[in-house]
Order: structure tokens, then sequence, then C-alpha cells
């Protein structure tokens, strides 16, 4: 089971409104990675990040283009909360960029210590602060979009500083069982999640519905429901659906859902009918 699923709540709830959030800034020109896959380094002494990297950073580690860079620097979850510690370096020219430039399921933060909502950044010069979200489901992503520029922080893998900390420990045997004990609570972990995010997520299909048919929702069965795993990241959900037709009448319906990564959901198909 996956619990990529649980990205797809918040995006729903709003009918894809996260590509409307987004943050303001003053749109750079993308560098597109060399051909050889590695990174490049540019006059004024800093590394971009490869355009591959940039989809799998995690926590600890930046994301550098040509005007600035970000760093998701360590995270903390407590009561709810999902709180990111990040800093932002400018490249030689002053920054204004939104706090909403970060988002967690699609959804940008609730609050921040950053003033106005806006990360403000002198010529040059470095700031941090903190992101704070809604984290009752589990956030495992979060992703930074600009406009121009994009990343996303994996939040299952370790940590940069996690990953320094085992290079060092010494004999590789004795770090392998802990490893292995790691990697089966996340599964059991990414179970129960999926199964919370598949209720969350049946329980916008009314609004889908409301909002895009004229067909009348009466119920889903979440055993019946069949995700998969898409290439580059994103994942299907496909279910039957019981509903009135337009006239009144019992039905079933197949109801099919894309996502993106970062739970942007952009396709919803009726047997076979697209809705968007």
């Amino acid at each position: 089971m996956n619990a990529k699923i649980a990205l797809a709540t918040a995006a729903l709830a709003v009918t894809a409104s996260c590509t409307l959030l987004g943050c303001s800034s003053d749109a750079e020109i993308p560098v597109a990675p060399s051909d050889s896959g590695t990174d490049k380094t540019s006059g004024d002494s800093y590394t971009l990040t490869d355009e591959d990297k940039l989809s799998e950073l995690a926590v600890g580690e930046t994301a550098v283009w040509e005007d600035y860079e970000v760093t998701v620097a360590s995270i903390d979850r407590s009561g709810g909360q999902l709180v990111a510690h990040v800093q932002v370096k400018s490249h030689g020219r002053p920054l204004s960029l939104e706090t909403e430039c970060l988002l967690s399921f699609g959804m940008p933060p609730t609050s921040s210590s950053f003033a106005d909502n806006v990360i403000e950044v002198a010529a040059g010069g470095t700031t941090e602060g903190t992101l704070s979200f809604d984290d009752q489901y589990g956030s495992e992503r979060l992703f930074w979009n600009d406009g121009a520029t994009e990343a996303t922080w994996d939040l299952t893998l370790p940590s940069a500083q996690a990953s320094l900390a085992q290079q060092g420990e010494g004999e590789p045997e004795e770090v392998a069982p802990e490893q292995t004990e790691t990697s089966e609570n996340k599964d059991d972990e990414a179970d129960e999640a999926q199964k919370q995010a598949i209720a969350a997520l049946e329980a916008e299909i009314p609004s889908l519905f409301a909002n895009n048919t004229f067909y009348t929702y009466q119920s889903v069965d979440s055993t019946t429901a069949t995700v998969t795993p898409q290439e580059g990241g994103g994942y299907e959900y496909v279910n039957d659906v019981s509903i009135l037709d337009g006239s009144g009448n019992p039905a079933t319906t197949n109801v099919r859902l894309i996502c993106e990564p970062n739970g942007n959901c952009i396709s919803m198909t009726i047997d076979g009918m697209l809705l968007f």
C-alpha cells in the first residue's frame, strides 16, 4: 500500500486549487542539466542541482538554482503539525518569496515565522525561519514551486545529517540490522497511513460528483479500490461508486483519478468520460 494517496486529500477538497496558490517572485530562467547528468558550477562558486536530484532531495539537502537556493534544514512533527526549518540564500539580488512556495499535500503553510508570510532575502544574503503545515495525515513530501523553479523533499529518506553519521559509524554489518528494522517499521506505518488516506480521499468523492456531474453520490466501498503507482511518482485511484443517475435511478459508475506526486489531482474520469 502506498501512503502517497494521502496527498490527494487536500488537493481534491479544493478541486485543483493548488495550481492557483503557488508563490510570486521574479521569474528566473531554469537551467537544464547537462547531457552527462552531472551538476554544473557557475562563476559565483555555487553548484546547480541536477534536475533528477531536484525531485528526490532528503531533509538537510539544498536545491540550488541560478538566482537562489533553498534548504529544508530539518523538520519537527508534533500535535498534528509539521514544522519545516527552511533556509533561503540569494545569489546576488534581493528576493521576496511568499511562504506559499513550499507546499505539503498541495497546500500552503498554516503559519510561519516570516513577517507577513513573505521570505525576504537581501542581495547575497541568507534568511531562515519555520513554516508550519497541517500534518493530520502524515505528509511524506514537501514541494517547492515559485513558477520557475521546482524541487521535492522526500521526508521518508534518511536526512543528510543522518546519512553522514551512518557513514562514520564504521562496520556496515552493525548498521544493517537497524536499517532492516527501520524499513519494516516504515512499511507498517505506510499501510496504516494509506488506510487513513483512502478514507479521507473517499470522503471528498461526494463533492467531486456534486461539483462536476449531474449524478447524486450514494456510497463507495473502500475494499474495492485499486491504487496503482505511476511512472514518475504519481498514482492512479480507481473504484466503483454507487449513484443516482440523471433520472434518479440507482446505478454504479466507475471513477478514475490521476494525481501528481505533490498531491495535485490532474484528471477525473467517469465511465471513460474525461471530466478534467
